[in-house]
C-alpha cells in the first residue's frame, strides 16, 4: 500500500548531530564541566537520547512496561558522520543497534529509516565547490560502509541551500533531501498550471536543476515540528500520536516532521517512550501509515517548484547566521553576534591560503583522488595499507598529514562554530581549535606559519560573557590554550 492508493503517510524525521568534540591533537572529548554530572555532552546525550531511543520502553494502561522498541527502525533519520565514528569508538552497542534499525526497515518497506549526512556540518552554500563536493563524497561514501547501501537521500546540515548544492547531490546520485517549506519559491501542480507562491507540505516537489538533473524535496510541516520540539507534544505518547494522525488525515497524501533526534529524550526526558507510544496507535489507524522519508519522497507524485535561494530552517534571514549579525540568537536579550563575520572571514582565508599550496601534498600522486578517498580510512583504520598502496608516493607520514589537515579544514567550518550567541563559547573554541590544528599540520609540512594571518582576521571578535575576551587575539589564545 502507499499514498497513491488513498493513505496518508505519516514521515517523523530526527537529525542526529554533535559537534566534533574530540580534541584535535588526542582524539579524546576532553572534559566539560557543563554537561556534568557526565564527562561531556556526548556521553550525556548518549545516554539520554541515543541509547534509550534503541529500547523505548513501551508502557500499558497501567503504566506496566509490555515492551521495547528500537526508534530508530520506524522512523526516519540522519546520523550525521562525526557523531556516528563516536558512537561505534564508544558505545559500539548502540551503533550496531542504528545500523541494524535501518536494515530492518530497509527489508521491511524497501526504503530505510536511514538517509545520509555530508562528511561534516558544514554550511554548503558557504562552502567552496571543491569543498562541497568533498563533503557530499564523504557523507556517500561513509553511509555506504556503515549501512552496506547507497544512500536514497542526504540531509542538508541547517537545511541550508541553494542551487549548486543540489547539483552537487544529484551528481552523487542522491535523489532528494528535506527542506522548510519557506525554502521554496513557487510551486505548481503541472507544468501547464501558474506558478503559485502557496507552499503546501504535504506533497513531496520536484525541482528542476541547471544541468538538466532534478531534485525531489520533502518539505516537513513546521506547525507540527516545533510542536514536538518546544510544545509539549512529547510530554504524553497519545497526545503526539493524535496530532500526528489528525494532521495527516486532512493531508494529500504527507505529513512530515523534522526536528534535532536529541528532541527525544534529551531536549524532553521520557521523549524516545513518547515516540515508541505513537507506532501502535497509527498502526491501528486506518487510512494512515508510518513511513520513511525516502518511501514518501520518492514513491508519491510530486508537484514542481523553484527553490527559495540561499535559505536554511534556522534563520530567518537565509543563511546570514553563519556569517553576520543578522539577530537570530538563542537568548532574545544577548548582545549582537558581530563576531560571526571575521570569523567567517578568518576561516575562508585560512582555508583558500592552504589550498593554495599544493607543495604540501607532494607525497602523493594525487592529492584530490587521495583526499577523496580517504574517508575509508576514517571508517575504517584498518584500510590504511590498502590506501598508501594505491595513493602515497613519498613520505607515508607527511602524507597522512596532509590529508589529516583536509580533515581539520572541514571540521573548522562546523555551523555550530556560528550558531550560538557569544564568540568564546564551547562550539565556537571548538572550530577554532581546529583551526588551530590546521596551521600546525601546515608546518610541520613545512609550510609558512599563517597564524598571525588568522589571528588578524579574527581581530574585531569580542566576547560580550567574557570582556576580558576583547578582541580576536584574546579569543584565539584562549581557544587554544
Amino acid at each position: 500500500m502507499n499514498a497513491r492508493r488513498g493513505e496518508r503517510l505519516i514521515v517523523v524525521h530526527g537529525h542526529a548531530y554533535q559537534p566534533p568534540r574530540e580534541d584535535p591533537w588526542s582524539g579524546e572529548v576532553p572534559l566539560e564541566a557543563s554537561a556534568a554530572p557526565f564527562h561531556d555532552w556526548n556521553e550525556r546525550i548518549l545516554t539520554e537520547c541515543y541509547a534509550p531511543n534503541t529500547h523505548a520502553r513501551v508502557l500499558d494502561a497501567t503504566g506496566a512496561v509490555v515492551g521495547e522498541r528500537n526508534n530508530y527502525e520506524h522512523v526516519s533519520f540522519d546520523l550525521a558522520p562525526t557523531l556516528a565514528r563516536w558512537l561505534r569508538a564508544t558505545a559500539p552497542t548502540v551503533h550496531d543497534a542504528i545500523v541494524a534499525a535501518d536494515r530492518a526497515g530497509h527489508a521491511r518497506v524497501g526504503h530505510g529509516p536511514a538517509i545520509a549526512h555530508p562528511g561534516s556540518h558544514a554550511i554548503l552554500p558557504l562552502a567552496t565547490a571543491a569543498e562541497r563536493d568533498l563533503l557530499v563524497a564523504w557523507g556517500v561514501a561513509e553511509f555506504v560502509a556503515r549501512f552496506g547501501r547507497r544512500p536514497e537521500g542526504m540531509w542538508l546540515p541547517e537545511t541550508a541551500v541553494d542551487l549548486a548544492t543540489l547539483e552537487t547531490l544529484a551528481a552523487h546520485r542522491i535523489a532528494f533531501t528535506i527542506l522548510a517549506p519557506h525554502q521554496l519559491a513557487l510551486v505548481r501542480s503541472g507544468p501547464d498550471e501558474p506558478w503559485s507562491s502557496d507552499i503546501d507540505h504535504d506533497l513531496p516537489y520536484r525541482i528542476a536543476l541547471p544541468s538538466g538533473a532534478t531534485m525531489i524535496v520533502l518539505t516537513y510541516d513546521g506547525a507540527l515540528s516545533t510542536a514536538i520540539a518546544f510544545d509539549g507534544l512529547l510530554h504524553d505518547g497519545r497526545d503526539l500520536a493524535a496530532r500526528l494522525v489528525s494532521v495527516a488525515e486532512s493531508a494529500r497524501a504527507v505529513v512530515a516532521a523534522a526536528t534535532d533526534f536529541e528532541t527525544y529524550g534529551h531536549h524532553h526526558r521520557f521523549g524516545e517512550m513518547a515516540l515508541a507510544a505513537t507506532f501502535d496507535v497509527i498502526a491501528a489507524t486506518p487510512g494512515v501509515r508510518l513511513a520513511t522519508a525516502a518511501e514518501a519522497a520518492l514513491t508519491i507524485a510530486p508537484h514542481e517548484a523553484l527553490l527559495a535561494e540561499r535559505t536554511a530552517w534556522s534563520c530567518a534571514h537565509g543563511i546570514e547566521r553563519w556569517r553576520s549579525d543578522c539577530s537570530c540568537r538563542m537568548d532574545p536579550n544577548a548582545g549582537d553576534q558581530q563576531w560571526r563575520t571575521p570569523l567567517r572571514r578568518g576561516l575562508d582565508w585560512l582555508r583558500d591560503t592552504i589550498m593554495q599550496l599544493p607543495e604540501l601534498a607532494s607525497d602523493l600522486a594525487d592529492p584530490s583522488q587521495a583526499r577523496s578517498r580517504w574517508v575509508d580510512v576514517l571508517v575504517d583504520p584498518t584500510a590504511i595499507g590498502a590506501f598508501d598502496a594505491a595513493f602515497v608516493t613519498g613520505t607515508p607520514d607527511r602524507a597522512h598529514a596532509w590529508l589529516a589537515l583536509q580533515e581539520h579544514l572541514l571540521m573548522m567550518m562546523s555551523s555550530c562554530g556560528w550558531f550560538f550567541d557569544d564568540a568564546a563559547g564551547l562550539e565556537t573554541r571548538i572550530v577554532l581549535r581546529h583551526a588551530a590544528r590546521a596551521i600546525e599540520l601546515v608546518r610541520a609540512l613545512d609550510g609558512p606559519d599563517l597564524e598571525a594571518g588568522l589571528v588578524e582576521h579574527l581581530g574585531a571578535m569580542r566576547s560580550q560573557a567574557r570582556p576580558d575576551l576583547d578582541d580576536g587575539t584574546a579569543i584565539w589564545r584562549a581557544a587554544t590554550a
